[in-house]
């Protein structure tokens, strides 16, 4: 190999190590004081992951927000509306609705998932949480819930009565849907920053730039006041 394709390759590696490294280190630092919630103003969320993807898990019901109606949009989801938990991820569509295991990962998929990919919002009712390490609960705000739920709202594509638009036919089979973004993906907003700005709005401290679940994760459990493991 020429020594100019060599140094562009460690060149390359050294630039992709740094960015790692970056999104690491702004990830796993929680930035921004939080809000410390009163007994009788308190909402309970959870975030998931599964080691590279994170959710948002909502109580289906509340003052601020029915979530109901939402489930109800999609045949699918419909049957368990009656849940007590729906659980919010955002993504790509391409990769969200193809990527079905890190093994299903490909180069051209990868490729088209960056480049401003539309997105989808994925809804699934959850029955109940199991705790573990890759779940970390938080209690909020009232006014702090408020504002997620606008997060999640503002991330929506609507139709004819501001009704969700749903993807017929797309589902991983766990009794989930897919709703219609509004906004682009692609690598610098990822579906943990999705999450991370999420939870920022809602008065949390997080991580600075979290594109990795890893180090969103991380700046969670750094909280404890605030966060707590269940």
């Amino acid at each position: 190999m020429p020594l100019r394709a060599v140094r562009n390759l460690l060149l390359g590696l050294l630039a992709l190590m740094l960015a790692a490294g970056l999104a690491l280190f702004l990830g796993a630092l929680p930035y921004g004081p939080g809000a410390q919630p009163s007994p009788g103003d308190a909402v309970t969320i959870h975030v998931a992951t599964n080691g590279f993807h994170t959710d948002i898990l909502l109580p289906s019901v509340t003052a601020t927000r029915d979530w109901r109606p939402l489930l109800e949009a999609s045949p699918i989801t419909r049957e368990s509306a009656d849940a007590p938990m729906i659980a919010f991820g955002w993504g790509s569509q391409s990769a969200y609705t193809e990527l079905g295991a890190l093994t299903d990962l490909s180069l051209p998929l990868l490729l088209k998932a960056a480049a401003f990919d539309a997105s989808v919002v994925h809804v699934q009712p959850v029955a109940a949480i199991r705790a573990g390490p890759n779940l970390v609960s938080l209690t909020i705000t009232q006014a702090g819930y408020r504002a997620f739920v606008d997060h999640i709202e503002q991330s929506l594509q609507y139709g004819p009565e501001r009704a969700p638009i749903v993807l017929d036919g797309l589902s991983h089979g766990l009794g989930d849907a897919f709703l219609r973004g509004r906004d682009r993906f692609w690598l610098l907003r990822s579906c943990n920053v999705w999450v991370g700005e999420g939870l920022r709005k809602a008065g949390l401290p997080v991580g600075l730039w979290t594109p990795l679940a890893q180090s969103l994760m991380w700046s969670l459990s750094w909280k404890a006041p605030v966060a707590a493991r269940p």
